[in-house]
């Protein structure tokens, strides 16, 4: 397929096409497509010439392992990357048709509840931004992965808050008598 037909697909059945943080993710790689032995898409690309590479999933991984003389962007349109089976890269026009690769990014939904003294409006959208910023931090010191994104996952409608109201059970204390006959 092409790059940007990789790319569809990829986000359609699978997460993005592949990205490389470092040494050890181009070794998996490798390891992945070793028996297929020809060029893949993988998911870095630019918009033009002179434009930044960029990942397709938005990562901000700065690894890049590329061909001797790569990337030279050969007839001025070469912004879509591949690698070779030997795990080097080079910039290559993204209408070619390829193989490529996809990853998969495991999702998961976890439902929590915020209690607060104060009187906030927990759907304002800059009260909802500091409380994400502020469990990331949290779970990043637990050991999150850097590449992992959290959201705010909305229900057709909803808002992410409901405001909850518990109240308390007063039990009533009655005296008993013993009463003589």
């Amino acid at each position: 397929m092409s790059w940007s037909d990789a790319q569809a697909f990829c986000r359609q059945k699978h997460t993005d096409l592949a990205t490389v943080d470092d040494q050890a993710d181009l070794a998996e790689l490798r390891k992945t497509f070793s028996e297929f032995q020809e060029e893949m898409w993988i998911g870095l690309y630019r918009e033009s010439g002179s434009s930044p590479w960029i990942w397709s999933d938005q990562s901000k991984s700065g690894f890049r392992f590329w061909a001797s003389g790569q990337p030279n962007n050969s007839g001025g349109n070469q912004f879509c990357v591949y690698t070779s089976p030997d795990g080097h890269w080079n910039d290559w026009e993204c209408l070619e048709k390829k193989a490529f690769i996809c990853y998969e990014m495991k999702r998961q939904t976890v439902r929590l509840e915020v209690k607060s003294s104060q009187n906030l409006n927990l759907n304002d959208p800059e009260v909802k931004k500091e409380i994400l910023m502020k469990i990331e931090q949290i779970l990043k010191e637990k050991g999150l992965p850097e590449e992992a994104k959290l959201s705010w996952k909305l229900v057709s409608g909803e808002k992410v808050f409901q405001r909850m109201w518990y109240q308390k059970n007063e039990v009533s204390k009655t005296s008993c008598r013993r009463i003589r006959n």
